[in-house]
């Protein structure tokens, strides 16, 4: 008889070896606690390099609805006000310009109209962009040398909104912006305040 950790087992290896992602880590938890972890494929071409359930990988946007969790708790206890704005938390999100084009690779920058809100991190509506999605933040990037956030540095911070707040949807570092908001406010960084 199979029993559901060989059946769940059998199916992570399936996806990897069929080429429907190239590593998988497993969990499902009770009441009574794990009841099943498991994990699939390898970090590398190695052969002695296989994925284990400690293995650390980057999640991405998996942790916006994490960080917008946290949020929404802050604002349920009267820390955190949705309309108040990002620079009353992070006073240096008042300087961020916005983009407006560039003459040749210089780039062309304004004050924003308005103040972003916290809403508006919420939201994806403050003007703030990702590279991928937006050719002018992508190339601000290149000819400033301003990272975006795949390095993990504080300097992404840096970069400008790509139209007035509250104007547009722009998929952007604006969780990223909140989980700066949400280590003002808390007075613990963003790890220690999830857990």
């Amino acid at each position: 008889m199979v029993t559901m950790t060989a059946r769940i087992d059998e199916k992570l290896q399936a996806g990897v070896a069929a080429g429907a992602v190239p590593g998988v880590v497993a969990m499902a938890a009770g009441p009574d606690g794990v009841l099943y972890e498991g994990a699939a494929g390898r970090r590398s071409a190695a052969a002695d390099d296989p994925i284990t359930p400690d293995t650390m990988m980057r999640i991405a946007s998996m942790t916006k609805m994490v960080t917008t969790t946290a949020a929404l708790q802050l604002i349920e206890r009267g820390s955190l006000s949705l309309d108040a704005p990002v620079s009353e938390y992070r006073p240096e999100f008042a300087d961020l310009p916005v983009l407006t084009g560039f003459d040749g690779d210089s780039p062309q920058l304004r004050a924003p109209a308005v103040q972003a809100t916290v809403r508006h991190l919420v939201t994806h509506t403050s003007g703030l962009g990702y590279w991928f999605w937006n050719a002018d933040i992508d190339h601000y990037e290149q000819v400033t040398g301003t990272p975006n956030v795949m390095p993990g540095t504080i300097d992404v911070f840096k970069a400008p909104l790509l139209a007035d707040p509250g104007t547009r949807f722009e998929y952007g570092i604006n969780i990223d912006w909140l989980g700066q908001v949400i280590e003002t406010v808390s007075g613990q960084p963003l790890d220690a305040y999830f857990l």
